[in-house]
């Protein structure tokens, strides 16, 4: 647990800068903090709207790979 201490010291040391702030300044820190995540559904709805990639090998492809790679290693 080494990393504690200095996370200790970085919340102390945020907490301190925290505190200088000016109401507005405090304000703006909030609206970046509590910023909106993406929504994971509309990126899962672009992710697969996107064009597949030519230079990508197939599943088929990817799945004979692994198998002769198993089969290299198991026969060493």
């Amino acid at each position: 647990m080494a990393q504690a201490p200095a996370n200790l010291k970085l919340v102390d040391s945020l907490a301190q800068i925290i505190l200088t702030l000016s109401a507005e300044e405090r304000r703006l820190l909030e609206q970046k903090i509590q910023a909106p995540q993406m929504d994971l559904n509309l990126f899962f709805a672009e992710l697969v709207a996107l064009p597949a990639d030519p230079e990508q090998p197939s599943l088929e492809e990817i799945s004979q790979t692994v198998r002769e790679v198993r089969q290299e290693l198991w026969a060493s």
